[in-house]
This record gives C-alpha cells, structure tokens and sequence, in this order.
C-alpha cells in the first residue's frame, strides 16, 4: 500500500490595503451609493437626454426613456422624487472632499507612484495581453498578484481617479445655474448645458458598468479575503505544500 503523503498549509497574512485607501474607500461607496440613487431620480423627473443648450419634451431628442417602453407616467410611478437633488448635491461633496483627501494622501505618501503607476514594461503589448487573459481567467490570485495590482487595474483605477471623476464633476456643475454663471466656461467646455447632461448620463451608466465588473471579480478571486482585507487591511495568502 502507497504510504500517505503529509500535507501541510502555509498561510501568511499580508498588508493588503492602508488605513487610508479602507477609510476612504467605504466613504466613496456610501457616497456613490447615494449619488447613483439621487441621480436616476433626478433624471426620472426628465428622463430624456439632448445635446446642445436646448432641450425641452417636444424637441428633438437623442434619448427617450419612453423608447425603451417606460412612459412618463411609469416613470413618475416610482415615488416622489423631489428630495433628489438635496442628496445628490450633498454627497457630491463627501465624494469630492473625500476624494481629494485620497488623492493628497496618496500623492505624498508615493501610494500613486508605487502602487498605482504603471511602469514602461507593464505597458509592453505582450503583458497587457497576458494582465487580461489572466483576468479573464476569473481566479484567485498568487501571492505576487494579491499584493500586486495587475496593469490592467493600474490603468483603470488612474483613468477613473484622475480623467473619470474630474469629467463627471465639470459635466455635473455644468448643469447647475448657479455654478455656470460663475463659471460661463463649463457650458462653453461641453457644448452647453444639454450637452454637459447627457455626458453625464451617460458617464454614469460607465460607472456601473465598471462597480459590476470590479463587483464580480471581487466575488470571483475570492469574496470572502477580498472584503475582509477592505475591512481590516489583511489578506490570506494560502500555499499547500506536500
């Protein structure tokens, strides 16, 4: 009989996530989380998009909510919506100052140049190709790729901290009288108020788009050690040896 082979598990607990990128980042989905729901109020009172500095119901639209088989009264069928602006407006600003409290953080702590830049052989075609087979590949990670973000997720996290975010602020302010009379340049920027809208409707269903993907990678490589180390900052690296 083939003797038993002893097998042993090596677990190690690494540092995933600072106190700083945890903090800020459970601010960021409370925020967002209001600010995605404030914003499909907002845009249920007039659910129709247009582009230029004109749009009313009868004009020309490039987006009907009532093509997509929801009339208006559907629509306003789902609740008094008048509080919507109040709350979007408001966590507006605990994402922007959060925001901005992680962006100076990571700036002078060198959390952007050392965990989020990418460097010049990240970028090589050749490991782009193998980041997103990797990727799609829906598993848990090694130890190098747990402490590690992929380029892919480099590039990603930098477009919608630093392009992203600013675009969705402009084209949300854009909207706003009061900003735009300070500030006349937001709807020259655009193309007008409409325009600045409808880039902002639009950047919105890009964001959810990217939370379900990061969502279901999340679930994938591991729910389990990927939101306890948001919480605590630690994650399991497991390695069974025979």
């Amino acid at each position: 009989m083939m003797p038993k082979l002893a097998r042993s598990v090596d677990r190690t607990w690494l540092l995933l996530h600072s106190y700083n990128v945890r903090v800020c980042h459970w601010i960021n989905v409370i925020a967002a989380g209001y600010l995605l729901l404030s914003g499909i109020h907002i845009f249920l009172d007039f659910p129709e998009l247009y582009w230029g500095n004109t749009g009313y119901q009868g004009y020309p639209a490039i987006f009907k909510l009532s093509d997509w088989g929801l009339s208006w009264d559907e629509a306003g069928a789902l609740g008094n919506r008048m509080w919507g602006r109040n709350y979007h407006f408001t966590f507006a600003w605990v994402f922007l100052i959060n925001g901005l409290i992680y962006v100076g953080w990571s700036l002078r702590t060198g959390h952007v140049r050392s965990r989020l830049w990418p460097g010049r052989e990240e970028l090589a075609p050749a490991n782009l190709s193998a980041d997103l087979r990797e990727h799609l590949r829906w598993r848990e990670p090694k130890r190098a790729q747990a402490t590690n973000y992929g380029v892919l997720q480099k590039v990603s996290y930098l477009l919608l901290i630093f392009v992203f975010v600013p675009v969705m602020l402009l084209t949300g302010l854009a909207q706003s009288p009061a900003f735009t009379a300070a500030w006349p340049w937001l709807l020259d920027l655009f193309g007008g108020r409409q325009s600045a809208r409808t880039l902002h409707s639009v950047g919105t269903v890009i964001f959810v788009v990217f939370v379900m993907v990061h969502v279901l990678e999340v679930l994938l490589a591991g729910a389990v050690n990927r939101v306890r180390s948001m919480i605590t900052g630690k994650f399991l690296v497991t390695r069974e040896e025979k």
